[in-house]
């Protein structure tokens, strides 16, 4: 935080907070070069500013390295740490500070009026709040840092620049009351398409907030780091439990003021048929739903397209854009993430949804990465026939079938080839090989198909490269969500969903599971000679359980399962996976809930999944499908698992010598 300029104006064009309008027509010249009193000196000029401190939202926006909790990628060491958005910047806090100051000197030039201060401010209080949040998850406690620090720099000792960290309860209470002072400045809508703040996206993230503290207060001493770090003694790094129900109750009014607005629903509602909700799922994120989109990100802009590479990189071999290769295979999804989504049963109610693939019902045994015939894969293994690689999946919830790209799924009026292998009589299998085989006159390639171009999953590993382990991140499923799947895009626009509707609904049906308020099955005859205090608050927790529960099951119900399923954790943080897979929802819900290090360390790091291999052996094709471990491109952790620890939940602080701020665990 040393040597601060004193005036900075990073104005950063490329990306812009407007979707399709012209935000600047009124301002002419290099803009570049533009004095602080022409900023200040008219609305353009201080739209210009805000159009740049939004740019310091860290905001996760098609950012996989958040989904590496249900992907396998190549990626290696980076992918190892615990995932979490790092975001500490002060110059970039510098600039949002030093707007929020300039608003009201806008205002008394009177180049802006009170409606508008008032909204600026709300959207700068709501920026700040937003990155405050990201260090906060990271770090634990932070230098609240409120205004530009120019005056306290004197060239010489500086003492006011070393602003010391706040604890972390103080940090989280400080972007939470943010938050809400955003929500009661900011307007309710933007009538002009912008992707902008809004009261009801200062709300959103004040439920995200609120959960996020409420979990870590609960279950800091799931992970609990020894009490002898200095950071520990401050409470800089650490959360009492006792906490926990302040933030949850803050988490519930935030969502009660959204639900009970009427301004939002969930997309498409209930649907009738599994090809309904399909169809219903797909669309949703094409394009701005508003009835469901809350907060997020615009690909297309007033200056220019200003595209994603999603589909691009993530459309399968089979129907990807032509001038470029497709991507799929980079990103797969694991097995472990197509076992959670529940099948539909005959009536349309849920049943278990792992994947069927032996006959004897054994589904925990996964063998190791395959190389060849040496492998540890077992040739007397009672599996299951399929006539199809896509019959395991038929009776999968309308959201796996609408998100992710399955062995045989049609897309974009092709069948989406996904094969690892193949089985002859009397021999052992072939696996990550295409060599051809002629039976019964029919030549079989063990890939699938005889190009790559019409493989999506697996690329060919020659004989005996036993130690190339490049291709072992493939897992045959690829991700569907975000893909138009009508044609193939070279540049893509459709928007990043940051807060949407559902997470409302599964952040209040989480905090009122958590907190207690929803535990009483009171009839009201039961109330019946309680005191007056001990019977409004029975009767408000039976309310909170029927409104969570419907909550919970209306997003169901979007999916087309006909039943109603029991307000329980278990059933709301499963609802979490299936409904925000790769929204960059999962990695943080371990973190903020203390169960990253037990699901990622060790040998749990192991990515699964289905390999499909068409049989032979009895003349017939057929698919068998094995369950097989995969790795990430690092060998070495294949045997060894990862090392990590409970200190591994804060960051590092950066600088915090030079800075003179206390070290977090990780660092004494």
């Amino acid at each position: 935080m040393k040597n601060i300029p004193k005036y900075i104006f990073a104005l950063i064009l490329g990306i812009c907070l407007c979707s399709c309008d012209k935000m600047f027509d009124s301002l002419e010249g290099d803009l570049t070069k533009m004095s602080e009193e022409d900023m200040t000196g008219s609305q353009a000029g201080m739209e210009l500013l805000l159009s740049d401190i939004y740019n310091a939202i860290p905001m996760s926006a098609f950012n996989t390295k958040d989904w590496n909790t249900t992907l396998a990628s190549y990626s290696k060491a980076a992918d190892y740490s615990i995932d979490v958005t790092s975001f500490w910047d002060y110059k970039k806090m510098r600039s949002i500070n030093y707007f929020i100051q300039q608003v009201d000197v806008a205002l008394e030039k009177k180049s802006i009026n009170k409606t508008t201060r008032d909204w600026m401010l709300g959207e700068a209080l709501f920026i700040r709040a937003y990155c405050y949040f990201a260090m906060v998850r990271s770090y634990g406690g932070v230098p609240i840092v409120t205004e530009p620090l120019d005056k306290y720099y004197d060239g010489n000792e500086n003492e006011g620049l070393y602003v010391p960290r706040s604890t972390e309860k103080e940090t989280w209470d400080f972007v939470i009351s943010e938050l809400g002072k955003a929500a009661e400045l900011l307007p309710e809508e933007r009538n002009d398409g912008k992707y902008r703040a809004t009261k009801w996206a200062a709300l959103g993230l004040q439920s995200r907030v609120a959960l996020y503290a409420a979990s870590v207060s609960k279950y800091w001493d799931r992970e609990a780091i020894p009490s002898n770090y200095s950071a520990v003694q401050q409470e800089l790094a650490y959360m009492k439990a006792s906490y926990a129900d302040e933030y949850y109750e803050k988490c519930i009014e935030a969502c009660e003021t959204i639900m009970n607005s009427n301004k939002f629903s969930l997309y498409g509602g209930a649907t009738s048929s599994v090809s309904q909700a399909k169809e219903t799922l797909t669309e949703l994120f094409l394009s701005r739903q508003d009835c469901e989109f809350i907060f997020g990100r615009s690909y297309k802009s007033g200056l220019g397209d200003a595209t994603n590479n999603f589909d691009i990189n993530y459309s399968p071999n089979q129907a990807h854009e032509t001038i470029t290769n497709g991507g799929w295979g980079n990103y797969s999804v694991t097995s472990d993430l197509v076992d959670l989504y529940d099948d539909y049963d005959e009536v349309g109610g849920r049943k278990a949804g792992i994947v069927k693939t032996r006959n004897d019902e054994v589904e925990n045994v996964y063998f190791e990465q395959i190389v060849n015939a040496a492998s540890s894969f077992d040739n007397d293994a009672d599996f299951i026939k399929y006539d199809n690689p896509e019959d395991p999946f038929a009776d999968k919830d309308a959201r796996f079938q609408a998100w992710v790209l399955y062995p045989g799924a049609d897309f974009r009026g092709k069948t989406i080839v996904a094969q690892g292998g193949i089985w002859l009589d009397g021999q052992d299998p072939e696996f990550y090989e295409n060599n051809p085989h002629t039976v019964g006159g029919v030549t079989y390639y063990g890939l699938g198909a005889e190009s790559s171009a019409n493989m999506s999953a697996f690329h060919e590993i020659g004989k005996g490269a036993t130690s190339n382990h490049a291709y072992f991140w493939n897992s045959c499923f690829g991700i569907r969500k975000f893909l138009d799947p009508d044609q193939a895009l070279k540049y893509s626009t459709n928007p990043w969903y940051d807060i949407r509707y559902a997470e409302i609904l599964l952040n209040y049906a989480e905090a009122v599971v958590e907190s207690g308020k929803g535990n009483a099955v009171i009839r009201h005859w039961d109330l019946l000679g309680r005191s007056t205090f001990q019977a409004i608050h029975d009767m408000l927790a039976v309310e909170h359980t029927r409104t969570a529960m419907k909550a919970l099951n209306d997003i169901r119900h979007r999916a087309a399962f006909t039943d109603d399923i029991d307000l329980t954790l278990e059933n709301v943080l499963h609802e979490r996976k299936v409904e925000f897979a790769f929204e960059g929802h999962e990695s943080y819900t371990l973190h903020r809930r203390r169960e990253y290090l037990n699901t990622r360390s060790g040998n749990q790091y192991r990515k699964h999944t289905l390999l499909p291999v068409l049989d032979l052996r009895d003349g017939d094709p057929q698919y068998i499908f094995a369950r097989v471990n995969l790795y990430h491109g690092d060998v070495q952790f294949s045997a060894t698992g990862l090392n990590t620890e409970q200190l591994d939940y804060y960051k590092d602080i950066p600088n915090f010598n030079v800075n003179r701020l206390t070290p977090n665990p990780s660092q004494e």
